[in-house]
């Protein structure tokens, strides 16, 4: 997915956008050998209803996979859930959650799920298309005309959730990064202002005629949600999906400060020594990335995420048709299975994904977006579980 979200100096936008690539050619690399050797997976079966400890050996191979990364990385703390249905969860934590007080990684501690909103943000958009509020092949100048969106009258909602627009990503725009850095990291941007930035760069490709990781056009989707309801977009997706999912822990990080209690996140990229950037204004992130989470409420939203909940089996539909690419409608596939959403933001990497076959979730995340150490765990547990 992504330069992610959101982020960095140029070069380091470009270093992420790398590190997917590698990413979705590693898990299809990982598919190919999977299913040449016909090897079953390592996984346990789950025909017991009754709860037991996942196996020695297979625990012992996932704690071995986190001990490989968390040593390898620059993560002061990784933390990732492993729950099987009819297992045992198992949580496994290295490191520190701050690196001044020594306060050890812990699994109720609220942290920045990043690109993890960009599925809240799609599943309130095609709700409100299942209400008749919006139509998917209706053009995004229909609805937000006053943006002067290049091509926007060719531009159509679905290629937006599809990451088909061609828009110019506005995080990729060092200028940014130069102005926020000049804010001493306080700066607010308004949705309006991030397009202004996008909106200065010519689009990359025309529309539907390619694929390419766009935060620019998830917050046209966040715009498109306020138009229609006649609310913020946040209130939106609190309304529609956090509170009736009783997502407790689940906020938009709406101020610098997060709920206590958190896991600080650091950053050693931007500024070139490892720093607090905990309380970076997010802001930039708008409904690409500026949700806020803990394990719990990630492990029960990534199910029911990847079951598609509260949509009809026509945006059901929407929602899943994944392209070559493995990405749908604002949710991403890895594997042959495994659906969910990779997140990066200062300080933070997550990695949220279920897989039904195998009735398995997964959340890690680090508290460092530097050599995304979620994601190469990710790719290891994939590999031990199977695709």
């Amino acid at each position: 997915m992504i330069a992610d979200n959101l982020y960095l100096s140029c070069i380091s936008i470009k270093t992420i956008m790398k590190q997917r690539f590698l990413l979705i050619v590693t898990i299809c690399i990982i598919s190919i050998i999977f299913t040449s050797c016909k090897k079953e997976s390592a996984l346990p079966a789950t025909e017991t209803k009754k709860t037991i400890a996942i196996p020695d050996e297979l625990k012992a191979q996932l704690e071995q996979a986190a001990d490989k990364v968390f040593l390898q990385s620059a993560a002061p703390g990784i933390i990732a859930l492993v729950s099987i249905e009819g297992y045992d969860d198992l949580i496994i934590k290295r490191g520190v959650s701050d690196i001044v007080s020594k306060e050890p990684m812990n699994e109720t501690n609220h942290f920045r799920i990043a690109s993890n909103t960009k599925p809240f943000t799609g599943e309130a958009v095609l709700m409100l298309v299942d209400e008749g509020k919006i139509n998917l092949d209706s053009s995004i100048s229909y609805y937000l005309p006053q943006y002067n969106i290049p091509n926007g009258n060719k531009i159509t909602v679905r290629m937006l959730g599809r990451m088909r627009s061609g828009l110019y990503n506005y995080s990729d725009d060092p200028g940014l990064w130069t102005t926020f850095e000049a804010s001493n990291f306080i700066m607010t941007f308004p949705p309006d202002s991030l397009l202004t930035i996008a909106f200065r760069h010519p689009p990359n490709f025309a529309p539907d005629s390619g694929y390419e990781y766009c935060n620019t056009g998830i917050v046209l989707l966040g715009l498109l949600i306020e138009k229609v309801t006649g609310k913020p977009a946040n209130e939106v997706i609190y309304e529609k999906i956090i509170k009736p999912l009783k997502l407790n822990n689940t906020y938009w990080g709406s101020t610098f400060f997060l709920t206590a209690p958190y896991c600080k996140g650091y950053n050693s990229d931007f500024l070139g020594a490892l720093t607090d950037v905990t309380n970076w204004n997010p802001s930039w992130g708008y409904t690409a990335g500026q949700l806020v989470s803990n394990i719990a409420d990630m492990k029960a939203w990534a199910k029911l995420d990847a079951e598609g909940i509260f949509l009809s089996d026509k945006m059901k539909a929407e929602r899943f048709n994944f392209g070559p690419e493995g990405y749908g409608f604002c949710i991403e596939r890895v594997g042959n299975n495994w659906v969910g959403h990779p997140g990066i933001i200062f300080g933070f990497n997550s990695q949220i994904f279920y897989n039904a076959a195998k009735k398995t979730t997964l959340v890690i995340y680090s508290n460092t977006d530097t050599g995304l150490p979620a994601q190469e765990l990710l790719i290891k547990f994939v590999m031990i579980l199977g695709i």
